[in-house]
């Protein structure tokens, strides 16, 4: 300091992390501090290595567009809330099963949920809808992924945006 009490020439830091613990008692308060080197022991893999797909269905990474294979339909007799009976028979049968279907018309307009099974001229969804599904009540299909290579490629003729590892071995027999 040039003169007491002057701190112009600024300050020097001879510590920089993060607050870690705060321990309080009726007398004072201990805090810890630990350095930013600690974030180096974090296991967090920046691609995980499985040989499932890691992207989000239609995402940016998948890049695949769901809607160009939607299905819209209405509601028919003997639907309930976590049943639609519907006409529609997608080709193949299992296209929509982990799919989203969306309420467009009716109480359930802006609701979705998420498709679990199909058959029969059935749709069975995971959660119920919180209105009761009428007939008539319209609804929009989008298509679901089971993660694999092979639905991928031969599905969604989207196997170069495919993110897994297919040919990786099982834990199993690895060691």
């Amino acid at each position: 300091m040039p003169s007491y009490g002057d701190t112009s020439p600024g300050t020097i830091i001879l510590f920089a992390g993060r607050i870690s613990d705060i321990e309080c008692t009726r007398t004072g308060v201990d805090i810890k501090c630990r350095s930013h080197l600690e974030l180096l022991s974090i296991q967090m893999p920046r691609r995980l290595w499985q040989s499932s797909c890691t992207h989000v269905f239609g995402d940016a990474m998948c890049q695949f567009d769901r809607s160009s294979m939607q299905a819209a339909f209405t509601a028919g007799s003997g639907s309930s809330q976590v049943q639609i009976a519907t006409a529609l028979s997608p080709t193949p049968p299992n296209l929509y099963v982990q799919g989203t279907v969306l309420g467009v018309t009716g109480a359930n307009t802006g609701s979705s949920r998420t498709v679990t099974n199909m058959s029969g001229g059935w749709i069975y969804v995971k959660l119920a809808f919180l209105s009761p599904v009428l007939p008539g009540d319209g609804f929009r299909l989008l298509p679901g992924c089971d993660r694999t290579l092979a639905t991928c490629a031969n599905l969604f003729n989207n196997a170069i945006h495919f993110g897994g590892f297919p040919y990786i071995p099982t834990p199993e027999t690895a060691v």
